[in-house]
């Protein structure tokens, strides 16, 4: 597979790693761009987009009051003006018939999230010495479908990444407001973890060399290690195993990530505060499983087993589907977490011992 030469590199810096990591993230950002030319997309900070969809259902008054609090006293930090964006969240929460629907109006407030930490990024980078320029994605990603959870259109998309070629031009670093999109006029999202697609789409439009999504998360591991015990990061995943767990479920990437970049860009996952890269999405695969799932209903949960290798039989549960690269099973909800470490037991010491690389995985 041939890559692109290219300076260009675009970095998504999730919201864990704007509010816990936000110096390391600065300092990827200055180590970067002494020999690339850096794009970063930033997600609002941990947990804001959370509250400001309450804040748009319910309009609470004291969630207003800890969302100004939160971004007032980063502001002040960092001496950043943010008055006009919180005067707009005023507004904006006392007039939702301006807008088209009621979706359009949860999408406009949800916005302010991303909005506030472009501003943030932006005037630490400068305080390095670095020019940077906080975008906002409005202006350049047109969306369609429907509000909360729309897709990008590439070809009306690609007619606005001038603007982010003219700063890069300058000499200056974009910073990108993730998650957001233009549509009928109005700010609509991407969906949970929307940023990565933001980075994705950008870099694919860029001819960027690499995009790096930087989180709380050194990378893809064989299984979800807040329930399952004994994982194993994998360091090679292929574009195909990628697209399909993410389809399936997992958390590490937007479901809409690999489209873009697919077998055209690498793709890099690491952990922001150590710097840790450590998985590849790539043609290259390291023939791990992955094993994912995801809730049903209120009684049922699906887990899949993602693998371009070969998919060891699993007894004593019902195949669901099957495809080239996957197996999936339902199984009772509140049976979730010993169904998903049984699985993983059973396929991960199948599958290391049938590899070449066992006494090094053995290692990891």
């Amino acid at each position: 597979m041939i890559y692109k030469l290219s300076r260009r590199v675009v970095v998504k810096f999730g919201g864990s790693s704007v509010r816990d990591s936000f110096d390391e993230a600065l300092e990827l950002v200055q180590y970067l761009k002494e020999n690339s030319d850096v794009v970063v997309v930033v997600s609002a900070l941990k947990g804001v987009t959370d509250m400001l969809i309450a804040l748009a259902e319910d309009r609470k008054i004291e969630i207003l009051e800890k969302l100004k609090r939160i971004h007032e006293g980063i502001a002040a930090e960092l001496d950043v003006e943010i008055q006009p964006y919180l005067k707009e969240l005023d507004f904006m929460l006392k007039h939702p018939e301006i807008f088209s629907s009621q979706g359009a109006y949860v999408d406009h407030i949800a916005s302010f999230g991303e909005r506030l930490a472009a501003e943030f990024f932006s005037k630490a980078l400068r305080d390095r010495g670095i020019p940077a320029i906080p975008v906002d994605a409005f202006y350049i990603i047109e969306a369609y479908g429907r509000f909360g959870n729309a897709e990008v259109d590439l070809r009306r998309t690609a007619k606005r990444i001038w603007l982010l070629k003219r700063i890069l031009k300058k000499g200056k670093v974009p910073v990108v407001t993730g998650f957001l999109g233009n549509y009928n006029g109005f700010r609509t999202t991407l969906g949970r973890g929307g940023s990565d697609y933001t980075a994705t789409i950008i870099a694919s439009l860029l001819n960027a060399k690499a995009v790096a999504i930087m989180s709380d998360v050194n990378g893809i591991y064989t299984a979800d290690p807040r329930l399952v015990k004994d994982v194993l990061i994998i360091p090679f995943v292929s574009y195909e195993e990628a697209l399909m767990a993410s389809r399936l479920g997992m958390k590490a990437l937007h479901e809409r990530t690999i489209e873009p970049v697919m077998n055209r860009l690498p793709l890099i996952l690491g952990k922001t505060s150590e710097w840790k890269l450590g998985t590849l999405i790539s043609g290259i695969s390291s023939k791990l499983p992955i094993i994912v799932h995801r809730i049903v209903n209120t009684s049922k949960a699906e887990i899949s087993v993602v693998s371009t290798a070969e998919i060891p039989q699993i007894r004593g549960y019902q195949i669901s589907k099957k495809d080239r690269y996957y197996v999936s099973f339902l199984v009772d909800k509140e049976d979730l977490s010993s169904a998903l470490n049984e699985i993983h037991e059973v396929v991960l010491n199948e599958s290391l011992s049938t590899s070449n690389d066992s006494e090094l995985w053995a290692r990891v």
